[in-house]
């Protein structure tokens, strides 16, 4: 909306009651019509609102009784900025709903339209998700985070990232004991944890924070027959290759937990 305020004054004093006739080429005054007519008040002052629901220019004129025309120089409107609901999967190269469970450090871009093309992102709790200036986002932490983006004309939307059922978190090569005691015993329960992480996100290494691994073998945790055989169990989160029967000190396998 742009407001519009024409100023009568007779001998150096504002002159109230006077009629102001104020027309444009595009949108509408205060909703309604092309040409409007606005009294001044107390202090001289007339004042009509443009407004406009689609994108386009407009020039307003505007004629006090008696009078010469005034043009107001010509204003932009834009259209309603908005913000896709779909995501775009980085690593996944796909386009759909936000997973709801999480690869710390996955990321995906939003898209956004509408507004003069310029955008500035920010998000309100980066200690769950970081934005940059394109409007990628990182995660960080399971949690709600609401990214926030505003035009160059001052529009602002808003999309809220809600918290996953769950997120894993990839620490150092580990032991399955040592692995067992970084993540407090909450390592995956089963290889379909993981799956369905890789499934969702795919590969780890297509997202910036793991772009150099080529592996990242996860233990999981023993099912009662591991622990009769001293065995467990890994899921690579790029490769996948599922294995079973490991040995509980092998070499190169890291401690994944579930949080």
């Amino acid at each position: 909306a742009v407001t519009y305020t024409v100023k009568v004054m007779k001998e150096g004093q504002p002159v109230q009651g006077h009629s102001v006739a104020f027309t444009t080429n595009f949108g509408m005054f205060n909703g309604k019509s092309q040409t409007q007519n606005a009294t001044t008040g107390s202090d001289g002052r007339a004042t009509i609102t443009l407004t406009s629901s689609s994108a386009g220019k407009a020039t307003v004129s505007a004629t006090v009784s008696g009078g010469n025309d005034v043009k107001a120089p010509e204003v932009t409107f834009f259209d309603g900025l908005k913000i896709d609901n779909k995501v775009d999967i980085l690593g996944k190269n796909v386009t759909g709903d936000l997973p709801n469970i999480w690869l710390q450090y996955g990321q995906f871009k939003l898209k956004v339209s509408g507004g003069n093309g310029t955008y500035s992102w920010h998000s309100e709790n980066t200690n769950i998700a970081t934005v940059d200036e394109s409007g990628k986002v990182t995660l960080k932490g399971k949690g709600t985070a609401v990214i926030n983006v505003t035009s160059g004309d001052k529009q602002t939307v808003s999309y809220t990232i809600k918290a996953p059922n769950y997120m894993i978190r990839v620490g150092n090569k580990a032991s399955y004991a040592n692995a067992m005691s970084f993540c407090g015993n909450l390592l995956p329960s089963s290889q379909t944890v993981l799956s369905n992480v890789y499934n969702s996100w795919g590969p780890a290494n297509g997202y910036d924070h793991y772009r150099s691994m080529q592996s990242i073998t996860a233990w999981i945790t023993q099912t009662e027959a591991d622990k009769i055989s001293g065995v467990s169990t890994t899921y690579d989160l790029i490769t996948q290759n599922p294995h079973k029967d490991v040995t509980l000190n092998a070499p190169n396998v890291y401690a994944v937990c579930v949080e």
